[in-house]
């Protein structure tokens, strides 16, 4: 999806004094507090996440991957826009990075890993690059907040519609025109309002859902400890 600005960023801070603030009980022995701080960001897209986390972290060195060679360039030119240097932009697939040969101190990967054919998978791809003591940040669809656009993906589906600006904006509209229906949440967001945007939001072709017990279960079985 394009973007023009990103948030206003506030002075970088270490990795712990980021978690610490958001986390004031965690347990964060062990993270990186430093002046330096080693970054992946698996699955960047057009940048915006990217370039956020470059601009968050003190010294941040971040390495930002993803499949889509049209994405990437349309990242690296808004990083210049925004003359923010520490970025290193990569083609690769996500589920190839084992073969990467380096280690983080922060991973994360957000609106990615839930339209791979096995989220899991990808997931666990991740975990071996993240170094003793680092933390993954890790976005993921939760299946009770998505229900109503579920829904909805069930409506475009069962009709067969294609991902074209034009099918997208008369769908758009169609729902803007039925009466309102409560469980389909707060879809009605950005996203909504832009093709580009919708397509992701209503059109991808492929996502999944998972709910808390789900990640609890992964969590375990790969040696992860939920910091919030």
């Amino acid at each position: 999806p394009r973007w023009v600005l990103p948030a206003p960023a506030e002075a970088p801070v270490t990795l712990a004094a980021n978690l610490r603030e958001r986390f004031p009980r965690a347990d964060l022995a062990g993270v990186p507090d430093g002046p330096a701080l080693d970054v992946l960001v698996a699955g960047c897209g057009t940048g915006q996440h990217s370039l956020e986390t470059a601009r968050a972290y003190l010294g941040a060195r971040v390495l930002a991957v993803d499949l889509s060679l049209t994405s990437l360039c349309y990242a690296r030119r808004k990083a210049l826009e925004q003359g923010v240097g520490n970025i290193e932009y990569a083609q690769a697939d996500l589920l190839r990075l084992g073969g990467l040969g380096r280690d983080f101190d922060l991973v994360e990967s957000s609106g990615v890993l839930h339209h791979l054919a096995d989220p899991a998978e990808g997931w666990r791809t991740l975990v071996p690059l993240v170094r003793p003591g680092g933390v993954m940040r890790i976005g993921l669809y939760s299946r009770l907040a998505r229900r109503g656009i579920a829904k909805v993906r069930q409506m475009i589906a069962d009709r067969g519609l294609d991902a074209t600006p034009e099918t997208i904006r008369a769908f758009r509209q169609e729902l803007l025109d039925m009466p309102w229906e409560p469980s389909w949440g707060r879809f009605l967001l950005g996203d909504f309002f832009s093709a580009s945007g919708c397509r992701d939001l209503l059109f991808h072709v492929q996502e999944h859902c998972l709910d808390l017990l789900e990640i609890k279960t992964f969590c375990l079985e790969n040696g992860l400890r939920v910091l919030g």
